[in-house]
């Protein structure tokens, strides 16, 4: 199965999610899928800086021995976004409306983190 498949079938199991990405904390996207992403939010661009935020928590978390970061989540009043790390060098995204089920998005993460990290 193709990392877009991946994503896409995540993307389309949450209600309200509206993009899918696989990106490298270095910050360049692997692959996405999106389907209805607003027109005023430079989603690419935003997951770049979710790269860097995620690579600044993970050295955060290792000077205070408070474990591996696995996920974050970043809510605003126009986007959900919920990140998984795959690899120490990968992680997916899915980007929701703010009344979509983050829940359901996690959960999907969770079972599709380990399916691409063996496509890696």
């Amino acid at each position: 199965m193709s990392f877009r498949q991946h994503l896409q079938d995540v993307c389309q199991g949450v209600d309200g999610a509206v993009a899918c990405s696989l990106m490298g904390l270095d910050g360049l996207e692997v692959d996405s899928w999106s389907a209805n992403v607003p027109p005023e939010v430079g989603l690419k661009s935003l997951l770049v800086e979710y790269s860097g935020v995620l690579r600044t928590l993970r050295t955060a978390l290792a000077a205070h021995r408070a474990g591996e970061v696995s996920e974050m989540s970043v809510k605003t009043d126009r986007l959900v976004t919920v990140a998984r790390l795959v690899s120490p060098d990968y992680f997916i995204a899915v980007a929701l409306q703010p009344e979509g089920n983050q829940g359901k998005a996690r959960y999907l993460l969770r079972i599709a983190a380990p399916k691409v990290k063996a496509e890696l």
